[in-house]
């Protein structure tokens, strides 16, 4: 069972119980007592929920069960090497100190192997054996100290966002109406300051504003020391300590004078600061949802809805009800709901939300398709065969979530510094009130109070997260996917960038460069021919010829009979009564010689494909492989950022050096094995370069784990290649332009983040102790100095 006061365990050997409720300790039993005999029970319950969203009975373990139902689990929770891995929404964070509260009381469940929680976003992500621990048992150490916690899921994130904000709303409303009036009154009572009042009319103005105030700080206020009590009681110093305490000296000591009928009141400070920090506070929210809302917008494009076939005939289910194994009917118009293999129909896809590439993709029978890609102009059968956690749409924001939740190195220092934070605030306000009560005791408590208002780590807290969220939902929409946050920072120190070519530089697919047919012989003839054989072809070559002769306009290419595949030397098949054969030349001339030589020696660029007709040739066939659209201007802009290009190659010397050219690469080294890719890579790196490798995921996973930054270039379905740090969903070379750029721009906004809380602390600080800052005023630079932060972020969602 768990305390019904504070939510603690209680210990079992000695519960202390009083009407069915247990609490931990006498402490918490009297201060139920209390609230009881106030007649507060109802709105402490109230508030309780207000604040967490969770009863007090909610936190005991029975309550929490649903959450280990294996049903339950399989919608949200992803299987992972070693365990379990779920995102967690938590309500109540509200800066870094709470952060690294609920990070040490997850980390000190056992079984509990990582745990990553982005400020920015309240999520958090947890890693886990479920032989040692449940869920159940997780998300109850959070709920213990006054958070509440539940598993993310992104039909429900909106809702719960949007709690947040009603909550913080209606604490706004209350501070906003009591400030409102009691600043009325502190008009006339400043008029009165100065013109002189009656002693009852001004007595009677303090209490009226007692009365006014008195709901600002216990509702509108509570929300800062519920912050702070649960940080004491855990032995940590959270930023809501000082604004508490600020408020509650400041309110105490009005009261004070109050009572006594003599003396001045603040209870417009009170009042009017904690207004002005809701404010800051809703608005920061409000930022943070736009900074975070990428990602979420992105897994919101898949429909709530599919149309599952259930004897022949399409049925409505929701998505998360979808089997592996089912058939999804997925029509014109609409969405793709899970990831899966056409089995029947073919379509136009619209990619764009995934990879970024604008134009829509020819899907047929025996394709895959993604979850949330649009479906253009035709209705084809899916089959499932991922769903959940498990889609790669779920796997890609993982990835993101991940590497959003990891702090970079840079982050450390701020983190360090932060956490310190507190603690000197504490000691720097004690300093200036027993400066002020002996140099003037009228102004001690003003400026005491304004020390501890007007000092923030919150900004330098946010400053990291804050630009990292942003950079990552500014990748996501390019088409790239960023691993963890540390690559962030080597990207921006890469010196060197090395690039494979087949895949990377060049398409992959062969093409149809030259054509070379004997005297006599027409080029349209030549190709014509080949592709009635090729037409049977699965081969790569084969394809290519077929693509070059449907591309020329010259309609079908005619019927061939008896074809067969010859593997490793081309194809065979009889046309209109002649034997025709394309491929290598020893296979096509059964030894002949030709009566035309390959042009093999003149263009070894190409690799060649003889043509023969009843033992005759008709001609060659040159292939290639093309370069990508805009490959020599991505090389150029690289070379302009500074970073020197390399081509690594297993391809002939001929073929890589004229790719060179082409691109206008600094150096290209050919006929390399994967592991003579990963030696040129170690000895960059042992001559000083710090050295980007991007590869195609397939025979470079040698030299992209040796790398000091590994880019893939990859589908959708690719993203298991373990070596990558960024993967590059969109095949089009500009990305690697645009992610180098992204991560300069991206440290360059962190570091402005740090130099600005670092100056507005030092500027604030001694400013406030001077007593030249008053309450109101710090109650408007803090908050404000976390949303410059926040708004600094934002620019990085501009390209």
């Amino acid at each position: 069972m768990v305390c019904y006061h504070c939510g603690l365990k209680v210990p079992p050997d000695a519960p202390i119980r009083d009407e069915n409720r247990e609490f931990c300790c006498a402490g918490c039993l009297g201060a139920w007592r209390l609230i009881q005999g106030l007649g507060l029970e109802d709105y402490y319950l109230k508030r309780e929920i207000s604040a967490t969203g969770v009863r007090p009975e909610e936190r005991d373990p029975q309550a929490l069960e649903p959450f280990d139902d294996p049903e339950y689990q399989s919608r949200l929770v992803a299987e992972v090497d070693g365990g379990r891995e779920v995102c967690l929404l938590l309500d109540g964070i509200h800066c870094a100190a709470c952060v690294w509260l609920n990070e040490q009381m997850l980390r000190r469940l056992p079984g509990v192997s990582e745990v990553w929680i982005n400020f920015a976003t309240h999520r958090a992500r947890v890693r886990w054996n479920p032989q040692q621990t449940r869920l159940s048992e997780i998300i109850g150490q959070v709920r213990a100290i006054g958070y509440r916690a539940e598993p993310y899921d992104p039909s429900l994130g909106e809702q719960g966002r949007s709690r947040r904000d009603r909550d913080l709303l209606a604490r706004l409303g209350v501070a906003g109406f009591g400030a409102a009036n009691v600043m009325f009154i502190a008009v006339a009572l400043y008029a009165g300051y100065f013109q002189g009042m009656d002693l009852e009319a001004k007595n009677f103005f303090h209490w009226v504003s007692l009365i006014l105030a008195t709901p600002v700080i216990l509702y509108s206020g509570g929300l800062f020391v519920r912050g702070a009590w649960q940080g004491l009681r855990l032995g940590r110093l959270t930023m809501d300590l000082p604004i508490a305490l600020g408020a509650w000296v400041t309110y105490v000591y009005s009261v004070v004078v109050t009572l006594r009928g003599s003396g001045e009141v603040y209870f417009d400070s009170v009042s009017m600061f904690l207004f002005v920090l809701l404010t800051g506070r809703f608005l920061e929210s409000v930022a943070r949802g736009k900074a975070a809302g990428a990602m979420e917008r992105l897994l919101n494009l898949v429909p709530r809805h599919a149309l599952v076939l259930r004897d022949g005939e399409p049925v409505s289910v929701p998505v998360r009800e979808v089997r592996v194994g089912e058939r999804v009917l997925v029509k014109p118009g609409e969405r793709v709901p899970v990831d899966g293999v056409i089995e029947s129909g073919m379509t136009s896809v619209d990619e764009a939300m995934l990879t970024g590439e604008g134009l829509p993709v020819s899907r047929g029978a025996g394709e895959r398709l993604v979850g949330g890609t649009q479906n253009l102009d035709g209705s084809v059968v899916l089959l499932v065969e991922r769903v959940g956690e498990e889609t790669a749409l779920a796997r890609i924001l993982r990835l993101v979530e991940t590497a959003q939740a990891e702090r970079p190195a840079i982050q450390g220092v701020a983190d360090r510094v932060a956490g310190r934070f507190v603690g000197i605030v504490l000691v720097l306000a004690a300093v200036t009130l027993g400066y002020w009560l002996w140099r003037d005791p009228s102004r001690a408590l003003e400026n005491s109070v304004a020390v501890l208002i007007i000092t923030c780590p919150c900004a330098l807290g946010l400053g990291a997260p804050a630009a990292m969220v942003v950079a990552m939902g500014a990748a996501a929409r390019m088409g790239i996917l960023l691993k963890n946050g540390e690559t962030v920072e080597r990207l921006e120190r890469v010196t060197r960038v090395v690039m494979d070519k087949t895949g990377v530089l060049t398409t992959g697919l062969p093409r149809v460069e030259r054509l070379v047919p004997v005297p006599g012989v027409e080029e349209r003839a030549l190709l014509t021919l080949a592709a009635r054989v090729e037409q049977h072809s699965e081969h790569p070559v084969g394809r290519a010829i077929v693509r070059e002769y449907l591309a020329r306009g010259w309609g079908e290419p005619g019927a061939a009979e008896n074809a067969r595949n010859v593997p490793g030397l081309g194809m065979e098949a009889w046309v209109d009564g002649a034997r025709v054969r394309v491929g290598r030349g020893a296979f096509a001339l059964e030894g002949a010689a030709p009566e035309l030589s390959c042009p093999a020696d003149a263009d070894k660029a190409c690799s060649w494909s003889a043509c023969v007709r009843d033992g005759v040739l008709q001609g060659w066939i040159g292939l290639g492989d093309a370069l990508k659209p805009r490959a020599r201007e991505v090389v150029t802009a690289l070379r302009e950022l500074g970073l020197p290009v390399m081509v690594l190659s297993g391809d002939r010397q001929a073929v890589v050096e004229q790719v060179g050219r082409d691109t206008g690469v600094d150096r290209v080294v050919s006929d390399l094995l994967p592991e003579g890719k990963e030696r040129i890579i170690a000895e960059l790196r042992a001559s000083g370069a710090v050295t980007a490798m991007v590869g195609d995921g397939v025979n470079d996973a040698p030299a992209l784990a040796r790398a000091d930054v590994a880019l893939v270039v990859a589908n959708a379905t690719d993203l298991a290649v373990a070596s990558a740090d960024v993967i590059l969903l969109n095949r089009e070379l500009d990305a690697v332009v645009k992610v180098f750029l992204l991560a300069r721009r991206t440290l360059q906004i962190i570091r402005q983040n740090y130099r600005f809380s670092l100056f507005y602390n030092l500027l604030a600080i001694p400013l406030a102790m001077a007593g030249w800052v008053s309450p109101i005023v710090a109650a408007i630079s803090m908050p404000l100095s976390s949303l410059v932060v926040v708004g600094n972020a934002l620019r990085l969602r501009k390209p």
